[in-house]
Formats: C-alpha cells, structure tokens, sequence
C-alpha cells in the first residue's frame, strides 16, 4: 500500500471572478482537503495524507456559492512514481502549484 501526502499549496493567481478562492482537493472521490480564502500569493502548508493501491485521481475545485464549482485542474498519482513532485494547475484562468509526496 502507498499513501499519498499533500505538502503544499501556493496561489499564484485565483480563478476567474472576484476575490479569493475556497479550495476544495479530493482524493478517491472524496474531500481530502477544504479551505477558504485562499488569494494570489497566499502558500498553504498541508500535511493531510491517504493510503491507496495502484493509481488515483486528485481533482482541486474552487468552490462558488453563485454557481458549480470551478476546476482548478486533476492529476493522476501512481504507486510506482514514489517521491515529492509538484504539479501546476491552472483551469479557470488561475495559477496553482501544488506540492505532494508518494512513498511506497
């Protein structure tokens, strides 16, 4: 079994529409992670992690209170590609780079 630990995340731009973003990160189909209020230039350390087998799909949504939510952006982690690495997000117009770690 694998797990999978979120280390960080930096804003570098908010999704499109006013104010700052309520960043919402899941993992299995399920919220790993729920803040508000992230802004452009704000850097978030994390420390949630998840156990799992083989591959998995990680979705960050903003969450808008006027309509669905917005994608950020999703990626797939692989039990086999152990290490930290950082992968760049940037649906709806934003700029995100989010920090994580595989250990097998």
């Amino acid at each position: 079994m694998a797990t999978f630990q979120l280390l960080g995340l930096k804003c570098h731009e908010t999704t499109s529409g006013a104010g700052a973003d309520q960043v919402q990160i899941y993992f299995n189909d399920e919220v790993m992670f729920y803040d508000g209020d992230m802004g452009e230039g704000d850097e978030w350390e994390l420390g949630d992690s998840r156990e799992f087998t083989g591959s998995e799909k990680v979705w960050v949504r903003e969450l808008d209170s006027l309509s669905d939510p917005d994608l950020i952006g999703s990626f797939f982690v692989n039990a086999a590609n152990p290490g930290e690495q950082t992968v760049t997000l940037t649906g709806d117009d934003s700029h995100y780079d989010l920090r994580y770690r595989v250990d097998s």
